[in-house]
């Protein structure tokens, strides 16, 4: 997979400038920087939905943390994620890595609240 970052925009009062999203690929994985402040804005205009992976890095006791699933319903699904918890998400980076089952019409913008 070829990582591929995600520059979070600035939320402002009044409005977020959400016209440069970016196209997601089954081929690639998405990093974004995390400082617990940040949301994904995920859109699907494909007629499959696609599931989004946030990778859990971190172990408790021994055992893996299971990682973060959900879905973005076909043909203008539209869904938020985040904040991330850094300390449950964050590789050692300080990045969060995500990535898509199905790449059909799907884009991806990272929000700094």
């Amino acid at each position: 997979m070829a990582p591929v970052t995600l520059p979070p925009i600035q939320a402002v009062p009044g409005s977020v400038d959400g016209s440069t999203p970016q196209a997601m690929a089954t081929a690639d994985n998405y990093i974004m920087r995390n400082d617990g402040k940040t949301i994904l804005h995920f859109i699907k205009a494909g007629a499959n939905p696609a599931t989004i992976t946030i990778v859990t890095p971190k172990t408790v006791g021994g055992l893996a943390v299971a990682e973060q699933t959900f879905v973005v319903a076909a043909s203008g699904g539209v869904e938020f994620a985040g904040p991330f918890p850094p300390d449950l998400y964050n590789d050692a980076s300080g990045d969060i890595d995500i990535s898509t089952s199905e790449a059909t019409d799907i884009t991806v913008q990272a929000i700094r609240v």
